[in-house]
């Protein structure tokens, strides 16, 4: 077998381990993958993309904004996450003309053929002290660099942050945040975007020396396990994005939407790190998303999610 079949072979079956049976008899557009770009195992960007489509996958996460996967995304429908760099967070801070040449380059000349829907700028920002420093800013001239563009309206700019931004999360009704998240609050309120979270209800379970259930943690549990007040939780990934929902209310943002950009259950590393654990978390966690039911805090409500596949 040549290589890069291989290669493709070794992609196929990571998307495989996602959406395994549920996704291609649903409706995809509310089920995101991450865009692996950083690997040698991976197929040419062309076939990525065809493989996201025949897996019915509508929504794609690219961690930076490389042209050639911007490239294979024209004209496929797939709504996508552009990212920009930890390590571009500076200069686009320090300097307003580079921003407006990073959505020059990496927007403006592939939207609306790229249905691009968000920018993510930075990655897990909270747990650099240094880079925190050049977040907002950063994502403030991206933002004015989007007007210029006229784009304010059709593409969002917010940044994903880990569970560990959380000083408390359970129960989920006390859900705090650790650091001061004022503005960036009031900047996702400002400018209509979303909040943006990466949701492992796996390290918990791994972490919790038998005090966590695995049929808390992979959406087994048929009945309740936590109550907190008049809500009832019967799976793990609820709690911590209702602990989040709380977290923002507390700084009086109450209707910020919540977009959960990184989940999943790795296949190797730990004892409970198998394929039939990951394969079980993310068709649960797909049907949980597919069934419209939200949370116990925002019931009734799509949770858009997407799935962290490979590197």
């Amino acid at each position: 077998m040549g290589s890069r079949q291989g290669n493709k072979d070794c992609y196929a079956l990571a998307l495989l381990i996602v959406v395994s049976f549920y996704i291609v008899h649903a409706n995809g557009e509310k089920i995101g993958v991450r865009y692996g770009m950083l690997s040698d195992s991976l197929p040419y960007h062309n076939e990525e993309v065809n493989l996201m489509q025949s897996n019915n996958i509508g929504k794609v996460r690219l961690y930076f904004a490389s042209q050639d996967a911007l490239q294979a995304l024209k004209n496929s429908g797939i709504e996508v996450i552009v990212g920009v760099r930890n390590a571009e967070l500076q200069t686009i801070a320090d300097d307003q003309d580079v921003a407006n040449i990073w959505v020059n380059d990496n927007i403006k000349q592939f939207y609306p053929s790229v249905n691009i829907k968000y920018i993510a700028v930075g990655n897990e920002v909270f747990l650099n002290r240094t880079l925190i420093l050049y977040l907002l800013p950063a994502m403030e001239n991206i933002q004015r660099a989007l007007r210029k563009a006229d784009l304010q309206n059709n593409i969002k700019v917010s940044t994903p942050y880990p569970t560990s931004v959380l000083n408390n999360s359970f129960p989920p009704s006390e859900g705090t945040f650790g650091e001061d998240m004022s503005a960036i609050l009031n900047f996702l309120s400002d400018n209509g975007s979303t909040f943006m979270a990466h949701v492992y209800p796996y390290f918990s379970y791994k972490n919790s020396a038998g005090s966590i259930s695995a049929d808390y943690s992979l959406f087994r549990s048929t009945s309740t396990v936590v109550t907190d007040g008049n809500l009832m939780y019967n799976n793990l990934f609820d709690v911590f994005v209702d602990a989040f929902i709380s977290a923002m209310e507390k700084l009086g943002h109450s209707n910020i939407p919540i977009v959960i950009t990184e989940s999943g259950w790795p296949t190797a590393g730990n004892a409970v790190a198998t394929v039939d654990n990951a394969r079980t978390y993310n068709n649960n966690l797909i049907k949980h998303v597919l069934s419209n039911a939200g949370t116990p805090k925002r019931p009734g409500t799509t949770i858009e999610t997407y799935f962290y596949t490979v590197q």
